[in-house]
């Protein structure tokens, strides 16, 4: 099987026509810091989204608070390159000291183990980077490095194919659930295995009662027929519908058959701030590598990224030195790092550390978590609205559904020409509430078991701002907009 999707394209065009004004090439042109300012605040601005509204809750980018727009300004002005010591100086060191403490988070290991490594040149507990597709490949060919050098290949020097061929394997996979990240698709063509390396499990039954004999078996019939297993890949918090995978059984799994174990948990890995929710993630622990993304539920700018390392040494398969920085023996990153060059972004990090802390991210996260079910609430009370399942998390799918199919939609006994007719109106709705710039939830489509595609719109609680009347008026926009879409139909 493969992670290639279905994907339906019936997303109407119409709303993605470029303005006039975005078209000029104006390599030449010259304006004033003034008129350029008018620019930004009459013209751009306008024809941004507002992530920030709290009315607008479709997105995983939320509101940045003030202080971090201060330590942005300190990073621009500043403007160290974390690449090596000699551009970042103390930089380096706050990089590795937050490394640490997320390390702390999910790991907690002794007092010891991080007196010994955080600051240890010649190890890393993780790396920054500017986003989660960039934390999943890195995490995903660091493992592929060390798989095949212990095998007795020479990766770094012979590549892929040789090493493969040394090695005795006729191929290479990783392997992940249906809910992995489309990221994955970028991972597999970056590592030149190809999307048809990635052995997707369906979620449904590795969720099941037979799940660890299903994965077991896949995982025995791979290993008989000569094939390389490098990873084997769990999501904490999916990213269309905060979905969590079976962590504690697929860790297991891993380390029984000696497979590196990644956790992707860009979305949901926040939740660990939190002693009352972070249950919900048992098994990260066991992960050899965790993705965390800064800029969904840390509220931090986009670009801010983790990828985190159970082990401090599983750095060392990958290093690459040069002789005028990331030199054998020094203190730079670079050696460690797939981005050469990179901003001071560990700083907000940092910086979100010491002001906000564990107890402010708990109660942010439990708060948004407790908003989740209010709207979870509200969908099942409200005859218009489908509700898709229980949330995980704090993302909430549902669907606008006439009377007259409510009850094949709750079935799942629509017929095809049913299903493609309320998916269009769902498309619909989500455009138009887009359109009107007033409210916003964004949309996705998910196979049912039959494999059949159904649109859900999709809310995403990450505004504290939002209240219970913010919701009300959301729903309400949404009610009339498929009134007037009936009416239009009418005539």
């Amino acid at each position: 099987m493969t992670i290639v999707r279905d994907v339906n394209n019936i997303v109407p065009e119409s709303q993605y026509v470029c303005p006039e004004a975005f078209k000029e090439p104006f390599v030449l042109k010259q304006k004033t810091i003034a008129e350029y300012k008018d620019f930004l605040k009459y013209e751009l601005r306008s024809s941004l989204v507002d992530v920030s509204s709290p009315k607008f809750i479709g997105h995983m980018t939320g509101p940045v608070p003030p202080f971090i727009h201060e330590l942005q300004q300190w990073i621009g002005q500043l403007n160290q390159n974390m690449v090596k010591f000699e551009t970042s100086g103390a930089g380096t060191f706050i990089e590795r000291q937050v490394l640490g403490c997320f390390h702390r988070l999910f790991y907690n290991e002794t007092a010891a183990f991080y007196d010994s490594y955080i600051q240890e040149p010649a190890v890393s507990l993780g790396n920054v980077t500017s986003g989660g597709t960039l934390s999943n490949l890195t995490a995903l060919s660091y493992a592929l490095s060390k798989k095949l050098n212990d095998a007795g290949a020479m990766f770094k020097e012979d590549g892929l194919a040789k090493s493969l061929q040394d090695t005795g394997y006729k191929r290479a996979v990783i392997m992940g659930s249906s809910h992995c990240h489309y990221s994955l698709q970028k991972v597999m063509r970056l590592l030149g295995l190809g999307t048809n390396a990635f052995i997707s499990l369906d979620t449904h039954e590795l969720q099941s009662n037979n799940g660890r004999q299903m994965l077991d078996a896949e995982i025995r019939k791979l290993k008989a027929d000569g094939v390389l297993i490098i990873a084997l890949v769990g999501v904490a918090g999916t990213t269309e519908a905060g979905k969590i995978d079976p962590l504690e059984m697929m860790a297991e799994i891993a380390a029984e058959n000696q497979i590196h174990f990644h956790v992707d948990a860009a979305f949901g890995g926040a939740f660990s701030f939190s002693d009352r929710l972070s249950a919900r993630l048992n098994g990260i622990s066991s992960a050899d590598s965790i993705t965390l993304c800064g800029h969904k539920q840390l509220y931090l700018p986009m670009g801010t990224s983790l990828c985190l390392f159970k082990s401090p040494g599983l750095v060392k398969q990958v290093e690459i030195n040069s002789y005028y920085q990331a030199r054998k023996g020094s203190v730079d990153l670079g050696k460690y790092t797939i981005e050469g060059s990179r901003p001071f972004s560990a700083l907000i990090f940092h910086g979100a550390l010491q002001v906000v802390g564990k107890e402010g991210y708990t109660e942010i996260l439990e708060s948004n978590y407790d908003r989740a079910l209010l709207f979870t609430g509200m969908i099942r009370s409200d005859s218009n609205f489908q509700l898709y399942m229980e949330p995980d998390l704090n993302i909430v799918l549902y669907r606008y559904v006439p009377d007259a199919l409510r009850e094949k939609a709750v079935n799942n006994t629509l017929t095809d020409e049913e299903r493609n007719s309320l998916n269009k109106l769902n498309v619909y709705l989500q455009q138009e509430q887009f359109r009107r710039k007033i409210s916003f939830v964004s949309y996705t489509e998910l196979p049912d078991p039959s494999g059949k595609r159904h649109v859900w719109l999709r809310s995403v609680f990450m505004n504290p701002d939002t209240t219970h009347q913010h919701l009300e008026e959301i729903l309400e926009e949404q009610r009339n907009i498929v009134s007037s879409y009936k009416n239009k139909n009418h005539e």
